[in-house]
């Protein structure tokens, strides 16, 4: 594509300097002369060639833009794929709307380089060269005056260039900085925020600095170098009339065709430099965008520690953790130490502990969303053991509730698109969620808003736990996700995930603990370490730490966790 790009401007530029060549005989011959067979050939001819040239450019621009468009497209895709695999300590630390900003915006202005900037490029140094041979031929003393001319501008133009670079980098980051604003105030959550501290007035003077200061940056780089461009753009206009100045003093013998020629082909030769200074300053402009996109493609460090996709073998896994341990990015103290677990197959285990024990990041790195620093973690099949992590084997309901805009049937298949409705049915019922559906006029198909906002915290994390149950992964892992429910319908989801750890192997993270059965496996981690697990009947008895942090609960007192109901 760029080879049949590159013809095609060859061959406009080529026919575009037929016009100017048969000029210099029209004026010459045909029109002194009256020769009227010779005027209407050459006349013919010119209109041939602009028309033909017309067409050529219109086909190499299509190409152009097509190849372009390609070429960025497979940029955005790559870019795309390269952030979804970076680790989460990633997107811990760089906010989402700086990453739209680079896969948006940043590639947007590059798209605007490729298809359009290049293609400017490619005629412009063609046209200049044409030009310039053209002028050699017909008088080479005037077409080295000229581009010796044009040579001294462009060094001029280049003083320039550093600055708008700046300048460009400066308003990229602003336009990032505008954009995260607008994603964080102009949110549901921002807005509320806003409104019941009573900081609006805040928000607003906050968008108002950011946006000012982007209108100065961009006026600053629109204006950077104005003052050389138009004294290249004065010098250029002066040229003309010197050459036929010059024609008619100091250069004598040239005939009127060929003065009217050169002056023609100096503004042939005029354009494309003007163009090509014009895009030097782009590409310099634009080197911000670039740097920004590629730092983040050529981003190293951990990766994406759970294979993306794997078939799964037939049965319930065992997982196995094997002295793990794991230290966020930054910190001075592991958030989890040698942690060495074991959750058969078909089991329910709870894992309990105050806040910031590492509770989460257990989750995190039994799902597979976390590498460890150290240590393994396995899935045990009945025949094939010693498996890594996959994607389709374990299933996390995190605590922050993720909901797409878009109704609860697509929220729901997006763990298994080819779900039937008997299914969607079953998980919804388990879910607690048919007086939910009852209520809703468009029933399944009814929309859930921006991030599910049209239902309250409750449905929400009810549709996240039917979606995560409709998956189908034989390791279910659940952190905190019933928060924000009410005791009765906590404990139907509690019952629920008993019934279903008949047919998958089901870990439960809770900060406050749940009623459970006297055989329920329990995990009590405090400070990154695991001290005590058992049966929660034992450790009940045993009055450790477990039986304390129960105590602590009004919900569930010793003596009634004694014995709790039955599942």
């Amino acid at each position: 594509m760029l080879a049949g790009s590159l013809a095609l401007v060859l061959l406009t530029v080529a026919l575009s300097s037929v016009g100017p060549l048969l000029l210099q005989r029209v004026i010459n011959d045909a029109l002194p002369f009256r020769h009227v067979r010779e005027l209407a050939v050459l006349c013919s001819a010119m209109i041939a060639a602009g028309i033909l040239a017309g067409a050529a450019g219109i086909s190499q621009g299509a190409l152009a833009n097509r190849m372009g468009q390609r070429v960025v497209h497979n940029l955005r895709v790559e870019l795309y794929e390269h952030i979804q695999g970076m680790e989460l300590a990633f997107f811990a630390g760089d906010a989402n709307t700086e990453i739209q900003a680079r896969l948006v915006s940043d590639i947007g202005g590059i798209s605007d380089i490729v298809t359009l900037t290049a293609q400017s490029a490619l005629a412009s140094l063609a046209s200049l060269i044409t030009a310039c041979v053209v002028m050699l031929i017909l008088n080479w003393p005037l077409a080295l005056a000229s581009v010796a001319l044009a040579m001294a501008l462009n060094v001029v133009n280049q003083r320039f260039s550093a600055r708008r670079n700046a300048l460009a980098s400066r308003r990229q980051e602003a336009i990032a900085v505008l954009m995260r604003l607008v994603a964080e105030d102009l949110s549901l959550p921002g807005v509320i925020l806003g409104r019941t501290l009573g900081q609006t007035g805040r928000q607003r003077a906050r968008f108002i600095e950011t946006s000012s200061e982007l209108s100065a940056v961009t006026y600053q780089q629109r204006l950077a170098g104005r003052s050389a461009m138009a004294t290249i753009n004065m010098t250029f206009a002066c040229l003309p009339p010197i050459i036929y100045l010059m024609s008619g003093t100091v250069v004598p013998g040239i005939s009127l065709g060929t003065a009217v020629v050169l002056a023609t082909m100096q503004a042939r030769l005029t354009n494309p430099i003007q163009q090509l200074l014009s895009i030097s300053g782009t590409l310099q402009s634009s080197r911000a965008m670039f740097d920004r996109v590629f730092t983040y493609l050529t981003l190293g460090g951990p990766r994406d520690a759970a294979q993306p996709a794997a078939t799964v073998p037939p049965g319930i896994p065992r997982l196995l953790m094997r002295a793990v341990t794991y230290r966020y990015p930054g910190a001075e103290q592991p958030a989890l130490s040698g942690i060495s677990l074991e959750f058969p197959p078909r089991s329910f285990t709870i894992v309990v502990g105050h806040s910031g024990s590492g509770k989460s990041t257990l989750a995190l790195l039994a799902a597979g969303l976390l590498d460890p620093v150290s240590g393994d973690i396995q899935l045990e099949y009945p025949r094939a053991p010693g498996l890594g992590l996959t994607r389709t084997a374990v299933t996390l309901v995190p605590q922050d509730t993720v909901l797409f805009n878009t109704s609860i049937r697509q929220n729901l298949l997006f763990a298994r698109p080819q779900a039937s409705a008997a299914e969607l049915a079953g998980v919804l019922r388990m879910a607690s969620l048919g007086s939910l559906l009852a209520r809703l006029p468009e029933g399944l198909d009814t929309p859930v808003g921006e991030r599910g906002y049209q239902l309250s915290g409750g449905e929400r994390q009810r549709i996240a736990l039917a979606r995560a149950m409709l998956s189908g992964s034989p390791v279910l892992i659940v952190d905190e996700a019933t928060s924000a429910l009410d005791g009765l319908t906590a404990e139907e989801i509690y019952r629920q995930l008993h019934q279903i750890s008949l047919d998958r192997t089901v870990i439960m993270v809770a900060h406050r603990i749940p009623f459970l059965a006297v055989d329920d496996r329990v995990i009590v981690i405090a400070d990154g370490r695991v001290i005590e697990q058992g049966r929660h009947g034992d450790l009940i008895r045993r009055r450790g730490a477990y039986h304390e942090l129960a105590a602590t609960q009004s919900i569930a007192a010793p003596q009634s966790i004694a014995a709790p109901p039955q599942f």
